[in-house]
């Protein structure tokens, strides 16, 4: 049998320095002091199939907690991931380590749907 190649996580450090940045195409607004995500249902003939069986709504908003909200302004691709923690530790009086674990899970969802990129930090 072939292996599946996966690329070696970054390390904590590697992780912790890395820029998140908001997907540009992607719509939101705050409402009630919340971050609100628009988002539009992408059409495909995947999609155009399953809503024959499955009406599916055209677009859809994701209301972020009060945590996510804190995050999400944060995103300006200058503020690094290790940042928003230490702020998100500061603001929830969380340790530092559980706030990190708790952006770096709710990174993972982000990218894994498409809303936020990550780069590297501007070396000087």
């Amino acid at each position: 049998m072939k292996k599946k190649s996966k690329t070696a996580p970054p390390s904590r450090r590697a992780w912790l320095a890395l820029c998140p940045w908001r997907n540009p195409a992607l719509e939101w607004f705050e409402q009630d002091g919340r971050v609100m995500l628009h988002i539009q249902r992408q059409k495909s003939w995947k999609t155009k199939i399953l809503n024959l069986f499955l009406p599916l709504p055209e677009e859809r908003t994701i209301a972020l907690d009060a945590i996510g909200t804190h995050v999400w302004k944060m995103l300006d691709g200058k503020n690094s991931v290790g940042a928003i923690a230490r702020s998100v530790a500061k603001e929830y009086k969380l340790v530092e380590r559980e706030a990190e674990l708790s952006v770096q899970q709710f990174f993972r969802e982000l990218a894994r749907r498409g809303y936020v990129g990550f780069s590297e930090a501007d070396k000087k």
